[in-house]
């Protein structure tokens, strides 16, 4: 039997040549244009990136971007690893204008720990006499203040409103505020309580007996709290290690330990000729009409 075998996957009434061929070409047709819009698109798409890499506006922002961040990296680098002593003395600091003016050493010394005095004796540790005086007078109350301006006084988290002012006809002009280095006042408190262990000797004709008057014993109140104070703000981190010493049942601590410090002695001849005329501060004896004045000290209520 004459028979005619059927194509796979093709309708019966296009088993016929010619319709078959016509299908295949036309499959075929369909077939390229997608493949070649398909080519097209993703040639279109290479040339588009490539002018974008190529572009030099592209390039130049990238190098500029690099260029910034290294230059960034290297500002803080170099400002983390070379930060002056000044800077140091800054970060450990509330503001103060000495900072802006004068550079402050950084020494190393070795505290005189011992418990009894030494050979020879430190004259730091003379309960009374004029040698004593004289120095604790020279490292405290024999330093005046210093001229600061308005703006200084606003850093300080003063008001220039109610802070003192020097009148402008004593010479200093328009913008002179007073201001005293703590560190003399902390000194001059430590020598009040110097003098209070020997009482008989320095109060006691003034102030009467023992403990003495409302505001000695008020002035005497305040040198141990804002002593406390400052050596709780200051927070030493310093370690003591301990010896064993005769005739000593426990482990005793050695004091003698190695210090990094402001350099003192610069400082006070700094602030001495830098500091305001010691006449001028005399004369201000009552506030300027006008100015503002707060209510007297006085006991806690």
């Amino acid at each position: 039997m004459n028979h005619r075998e059927q194509t796979p996957d093709v309708p019966e009434h296009l088993q016929d040549d010619e319709d078959l061929h016509s299908l295949v070409d036309t499959e075929k047709a369909l077939l390229w244009s997608e493949q070649q819009e398909s080519h097209d698109e993703h040639i279109q798409n290479y040339r588009t990136k490539r002018r974008v890499l190529s572009s030099p506006f592209l390039w130049l922002t990238v190098f500029n971007i690099g260029l910034f961040a290294v230059s960034a990296f290297m500002l803080w680098s170099s400002r983390k690893q070379h930060r002056s002593t000044q800077d140091l003395w800054r970060a450990t600091s509330f503001y103060s204008p000495i900072l802006d003016r004068y550079e402050i050493s950084k020494i190393t010394r070795t505290t005189n720990g011992t418990l009894y005095d030494t050979n020879p004796p430190s004259i730091l540790r003379a309960r009374t006499g004029k040698e004593a005086d004289t120095e604790w007078h020279r490292i405290g109350d024999h330093v005046w203040p210093l001229i600061i301006s308005a703006d200084d006084v606003r850093a300080l988290g003063k008001d220039p409103e109610v802070a003192v002012k020097i009148p402008e006809e004593l010479g200093y002009g328009s913008d002179a505020f007073i201001a005293q280095t703590e560190v003399f006042h902390h000194l001059h408190c430590l020598d009040i309580l110097r003098k209070e262990t020997s009482y008989e000797h320095y109060y006691l004709e003034k102030e009467g007996p023992f403990p003495g008057g409302a505001q000695h014993q008020a002035h005497i109140g305040h040198c141990f709290d804002i002593l406390a104070q400052a050596i709780k703000c200051t927070g030493s981190v310093d370690l003591i290690t301990f010896n064993w010493v005769e005739e000593w049942n426990q482990p005793f601590p050695d004091f003698m330990n190695h210090k990094v410090c402001r350099d003192f002695d610069g400082l006070l001849s700094w602030v001495n000729q830098n500091a305001m005329d010691p006449e001028v501060f005399q004369k201000m004896r009552t506030a300027p009409k006008g100015y503002k004045v707060l209510p007297a000290p006085g006991p806690a209520v």
